[in-house]
């Protein structure tokens, strides 16, 4: 019997340790349970009764609603309102059913603000049994508040009436919104990102300038109101204007790049129209100054022109008297000089001067023709063969400064058109200019002719073709020269307005202007217009 008690009395002491364990474990979970002030849980059975819960949501039940809750208690009880128990029923009915999932809830207590919690439902298994359900409801207040927030911030970003953007150094889009997708052609911020891989070669029309905004950003880190010239996705392209800075890292690296950008298109387009009419009134202003110019040229000049032919025939008439008095009494002096070598060099002299007066009186012609004031739709029959000369009476000195070698190639019988013969003229003068500013400083060539063409398909046409050997135009600025403001030579003054005008003077001549630049170099310059027969 002793042995039996000893034995009896091991065991107890066993268990009751185990027991104690038990008990401390029980009191850690219950304090790792309680813990968390913002984590309720708790749990209920087929009846909705309460089994067991935290004391984060005990005491959210009695702040928000002023029940103390129990084991055993109807957890439906807790509510005053008939639709948030049948709310909470069937969401306990979908746990009991076996659904796991989450939900986010807003709760209205008495007293104190709204709050929001994410409630995680899930039933639990007893032998594969669903016995009870378990929730975990965890205060997401400030986290809701956040991003709602944050969906306000998104709502400006996304409705904003410019474009906005956030990109990579490399140039590859992060971010952009709608207005930045609208400007450059593309159905949403999603298309954009994916087609536009390389920033520099796919939007700049002039991929330099991309560099250049680069290089002021890693100096400056800002770019204000940098204006330049990008590819729609059509091809077409649009003026924008941008405003951009760069985050940078601890090592100065830069992160990304983010900024606004504007269409300045319509603005580019008016400051054109804006420009032009001013160089209009310029030009009128300077058509009356050059009309009262040359007609006090012409004044003088008929002096000449009237009076040196009759000083040629005296001399003709005098000439066998001087002769005959050379004769007699040998060679003489007369004006500075001995009379045989004036009797060789005067009738040169003479031809020269009424050959000069007869250049002045055919520049002062054209200088009236130039400044008259005709309308823009004033239509003639033209020769084009007179719209090279009238061109060549006003560059012929740019011409002879810079070109080594001129050709002049025109038809024997002029083609004729229709159109506005000093516009024509300024068109092909602002041409050659171009030409003799591109020239190389040795061996230059510059050729201007007249042609005509044999379409099949279309009507024959007449052409002016200027051909020159300089540095050629680069392919990419090719399909851009006629765009208003589009310039290589800003530096030196350039507006790009001098082609853009010229080529809608033709278009207005029902013609075209075209530019070719071979890849051995040099530039072809071709104005086609219909061939009137």
């Amino acid at each position: 019997m002793g042995f039996e008690t000893k034995r009896l009395h091991k065991r107890v002491s066993a268990l009751a340790e185990q027991n104690n364990r038990l008990r401390k474990e029980i009191k850690q979970l219950r304090a790792l349970i309680d813990a968390p002030r913002n984590l309720m849980q708790f749990s209920f059975d087929s009846e909705y009764r309460y089994i067991t819960y935290n004391q984060a949501h005990f005491e959210f039940i009695k702040h928000s609603w002023g029940v103390s809750i129990c084991p055993g208690m109807n957890i439906l009880d807790i509510f005053s309102s008939d639709q948030d128990r049948e709310s909470a029923r069937n969401h306990f009915d979908r746990v009991l059913g076996g659904e796991s999932y989450i939900l986010k809830r807003e709760y209205k207590p008495r007293k104190g603000e709204t709050r929001f919690y994410e409630n995680t439902y899930v039933p639990v298994f007893e032998n594969g049994v669903i016995v009870a359900g378990s929730v975990a409801a965890h205060d997401i207040t400030e986290w809701s508040e956040i991003e709602e927030e944050g969906r306000k911030y998104r709502a400006i970003f996304d409705k904003a009436l410019e474009g906005i953007f956030r990109s990579t150094a490399k140039g590859r889009f992060i971010e952009a919104n709608q207005e930045m997708a609208r400007i450059l052609g593309y159905k949403s911020p999603e298309e954009l990102m994916e087609s536009i891989t390389d920033i520099s070669k796919q939007l700049y029309c002039d991929p330099v300038e991309r560099d250049t905004v680069m290089a002021i950003l890693r100096d400056q880190e800002l770019v204000k109101d940098f204006e330049t010239r990008m590819f729609r996705k059509d091809g077409t392209s649009i003026w924008v204007e941008f405003n951009a800075r760069c985050e940078k890292d601890d090592d100065g690296h830069t992160l990304y790049v983010e900024g606004k950008l504007t269409d300045i298109s319509t603005r580019k387009e008016n400051d054109r129209r804006r420009r032009q009419m001013v160089q209009a009134e310029k030009m009128a202003s300077l058509g009356v100054l050059v009309a009262g110019v040359a007609h006090e040229i012409n004044n003088p000049n008929s002096y000449l022109t009237l009076n040196l032919p009759t000083l040629r025939d005296v001399w003709n008439d005098a000439q066998e008297i001087l002769d005959e008095y050379s004769d007699e009494h040998g060679d003489f002096v007369l004006g500075g000089l001995e009379y045989s070598e004036l009797r060789e060099q005067f009738p040169y002299l003479l031809g020269e001067m009424i050959e000069g007066a007869g250049r002045i009186k055919d520049i002062v012609s054209q200088l009236k023709d130039y400044s008259r004031q005709d309308s823009e739709d004033a239509r003639e029959f033209v020769e084009l063969n007179n719209v090279v000369r009238g061109a060549l009476t006003f560059v012929r000195h740019k011409i002879k400064k810079t070109v080594r070698h001129f050709e002049l190639t025109l038809p024997e019988k002029s083609p004729v058109v229709e159109g506005n013969q000093q516009r024509l003229i300024q068109v092909l003068m602002n041409l050659i200019v171009n030409s003799c500013e591109a020239m190389p400083a040795e061996d230059s060539h510059l050729s201007v002719s007249v042609s005509t063409s044999q379409g099949e398909k279309q009507k024959a046409r007449a052409m002016i073709i200027v051909k020159d050997n300089g540095h050629g135009i680069p392919q990419e600025n090719l399909r851009h020269i006629e765009d208003p403001f589009f310039t290589t030579k800003r530096d030196s003054g350039g507006t790009g307005l001098g082609l853009s005008i010229s080529s809608s003077i033709v278009k207005m001549n029902n013609g075209k202007l075209e530019f070719l630049s071979p890849p051995e170099g040099g530039t072809v310059a071709v104005i086609s217009l219909p061939l009137y027969k």
